[in-house]
């Protein structure tokens, strides 16, 4: 049934299969050493993780704690699970990382990403406003930020465009925000019901 995605004449044992990715991680981290650690690439990443941590600290609504980081810990979640796919399947890959072990893009799927989002969830507590604002974010991360992280050399493509993530990128924040909403609202019913 699902002859079409075999790759191989016969299938590798589990054992075999372990055995393999042990051995790419050695080699990932070795090429970690000698091409990415303590470059400027690395710096800037580095620089980067720190800077969004200390912006989304700094703006962020400290009444909505939770709120706001169970939103952000949601896209990080598809964030890293998204860029998983897409580089294990070869359709990208990042030659330059924080750290040299999965998942492949930390400083952008561990903070940035998410920290934009939680931000525009924050500000845009409206749905028109919200849905503007992951539009303009959309196109932002797919037409200028995606190709720059190209020009600098963080992010290669291989099978992807630039315009594949735009509707990714709106899905992701309204299908969130859905869900949230969602919550909040049987929260504010459950408190309601234990009331009376």
């Amino acid at each position: 049934m699902l002859e079409w995605l075999r790759t191989f004449p016969s299938s590798p044992t589990d054992e075999q299969i372990a055995y393999t990715l042990k051995q790419l991680t050695y080699a990932r981290i070795d090429n970690w050493i000698d091409t990415d650690f303590n470059t400027w690439g690395w710096w800037l990443q580095v620089g980067l993780f720190i800077i969004f941590l200390v912006i989304w600290w700094k703006f962020v609504d400290k009444g909505r704690l939770i709120e706001l980081t169970f939103y952000g810990f949601s896209v990080m979640t598809l964030s890293i699970w998204m860029d998983q796919i897409g580089y294990e399947l070869g359709m990208w890959y990042y030659p330059v990382d924080l750290i040299p072990i999965f998942p492949p893009s930390t400083t952008f799927d561990y903070v940035m990403i998410p920290i934009i989002y939680s931000l525009v969830y924050q500000y845009c507590r409206t749905w028109k406003s919200f849905i503007i604002a992951t539009f303009i974010m959309s196109g932002i991360f797919s037409f200028i930020l995606e190709p720059l992280a190209t020009k600098l050399g963080f992010y290669v493509l291989i099978e992807w465009k630039y315009h594949y993530g735009f509707p990714i990128y709106i899905t992701m924040g309204i299908v969130l925000k859905m869900l949230i909403n969602k919550m909040n609202l049987i929260v504010v019913n459950h408190k309601e019901r234990s009331e009376k």
